[in-house]
């Protein structure tokens, strides 16, 4: 499957309308609603470059229904006019007749960036591809373009209609990120051997829990090493540290780390010294010291040299997530010398999500990495040998079309 895909380089899009599924869905900030991170819009400027003689529709989603980041695409059409220095011009609609009138007048070179694809309810749900073509998405756009490209690797693991809809009527080309993926991944996705020292941070604890079970399942897991707010779960879980230091009070997660621990106690490696706050100041404590007004956020120095030596004897290395919080100077330490270590390692790494890829855009070590994602979800995914829907609509597609 994963080799029969077609390529953008053997496409000939010139004068065509071309549907563009991309996942520039950014992190946002909850105060005034600005893009904190502009890394996903980098990465898909790269393919718009490649796609710039043709009539070019783009759709994204943004965020969560019920969340904050659930927002209009306005302000991505502006960052997306300025990476690429033309105009990308937002229309305030998915699929009603503003749209169809946009797309029916659009000249050759054209780019246009439809609105949040989640402001359509069927946008939130799984459908096989047969469904997904009597979606309202896809039946009211599908009569205006002649191809679909589909770069939308972050979000390759979810059966949406914007995903696998449009490649059933016509042919799709995987974008310059998919493609990319694939080509890095796909020797050690086809190792079943291959197996990995996880670092896994950050503050999606149920996704993380689930990445962990399916690493671990899929026997891809030497050893775990955890930062962030994963990690205080599972030191909350040991009852190594108070539970209110933790900022953690989700029982279910907690349980799941407690079970994790149990099943595998030879996989985790937990911190043994953790980062709090003291009047705004860093200040380390190892885990007896820690106190039930203190809060932790980051690992301390003993456990940096801990992790260091488990990446010394590392042959391969998957991470996602911050170790730390590092939106904050004071509690980045963790962050950077584990990134700056991975950097300088023999290991083979792979880093996953879009605050990884922006903290090694800002060290200037991204070139030191084997291979960097800003997916997360989609990438673990892939790693334990899962389907993903969305390469599965190029494979298909390529089939259908009896192409290369």
């Amino acid at each position: 499957m994963l080799m029969n895909i077609l390529s953008l380089q053997n496409a000939d899009l010139s004068n065509k309308t071309v549907f563009l599924r991309c996942d520039i869905n950014s992190p946002i900030n909850p105060r005034d609603l600005s893009i904190l991170d502009k890394s996903r819009l980098i990465e898909v400027a790269s393919t718009i470059r490649k796609l710039n003689n043709c009539k070019l529709v783009v759709a994204s989603h943004q965020g969560r229904l019920g969340k904050s980041d659930y927002i209009s695409m306005n302000q991505h059409a502006i960052t997306l006019s300025e990476l690429l220095d033309r105009t990308v011009k937002f229309v305030p609609d998915v699929i009603g007749p503003a749209v169809i009138t946009e797309i029916q007048n659009m000249d050759n070179g054209d780019i246009l960036l439809l609105d949040n694809l989640r402001f359509l309810a069927e946008e939130n749900s799984e459908m096989s591809p047969e469904h997904a073509v009597n979606s309202h998405l896809v039946k009211k756009l599908s009569p205006y373009f002649d191809v679909c490209v589909l770069d939308a690797f972050s979000t390759s693991h979810r059966s949406h209609p914007s995903i696998v809809g449009f490649a059933e009527l016509m042919p799709a080309y995987a974008g310059t990120i998919v493609e990319g993926e694939v080509k890095a991944l796909q020797n050690i996705v086809q190792n079943p051997d291959m197996k990995f020292t996880a670092i896994l941070g950050g503050a999606k604890i149920p996704d993380r829990l689930k990445s962990i079970q399916k690493l671990i399942n899929a026997g891809r897991i030497e050893k775990t090493l955890l930062g962030g707010l994963i990690g205080n779960t599972f030191l909350a879980a040991s009852e190594q540290v108070p539970l209110s230091s933790t900022s953690i009070d989700d029982k279910n997660s907690i349980q799941t780390a407690k079970s994790l621990l149990e099943q595998y106690p030879d996989k985790f490696i937990l911190a043994e010294d953790v980062a709090v706050e003291v009047d705004r100041k860093r200040t380390e404590k190892k885990l007896v010291d820690v106190d039930p007004s203190d809060k932790i956020f980051d690992i301390g120095a003993i456990t940096i040299q801990n992790f260091s030596q488990q990446i010394d004897h590392a042959e391969n290395i998957f991470i996602t997530g911050p170790l730390g919080m590092f939106e904050n100077q004071e509690f980045r330490l963790g962050t950077v010398e584990i990134l700056n270590k991975l950097a300088n390692s023999n290991a083979k790494t792979i880093t996953s999500g879009g605050h990884l890829s922006a903290v090694l855009e800002q060290l200037q070590l991204k070139d030191k990495i084997y291979h960097v994602s800003t997916a997360g979800g989609a990438l673990i995914r892939y790693l334990t040998g899962e389907e993903l829907p969305l390469l599965q609509a190029l494979n298909n597609s390529a089939t259908r079309y009896n192409q290369r």
